[in-house]
């Protein structure tokens, strides 16, 4: 009980992800500690989970993007050439 408190807490755990993870911790602690481990000394031993790749990046294109404010500016009944200076009227 105490292990599952432990490792749950303030977390979210990936089977997928975790599980080559959670086989490596348990190898580095069978090879370089002699009593059970904390579940601290699991979490530390860990190594850090495998980056997601990076969306690709779309080219920006001003003239849609003008388009697309210009239209949900229509919708919402305001007027998209208007820039606010972030001055407040008094």
């Amino acid at each position: 009980m105490a292990w599952n408190d432990a490792l749950t807490l303030n977390r979210v755990w990936d089977q997928q992800a975790d599980t080559p993870r959670i086989r490596k911790a348990f190898q580095i602690i069978a090879a370089e500690h002699k009593r059970w481990p904390l579940p601290k000394t699991l979490l530390e031993e860990m190594p850090p989970r495998a980056e997601l790749p990076a969306l690709p990046t779309k080219p920006s294109d001003p003239e849609r993007a003008k388009r697309i404010i210009a239209e949900l500016a229509k919708e919402l009944g305001v007027n998209s050439t208007h820039r606010s200076t972030g001055d407040v009227d008094s």
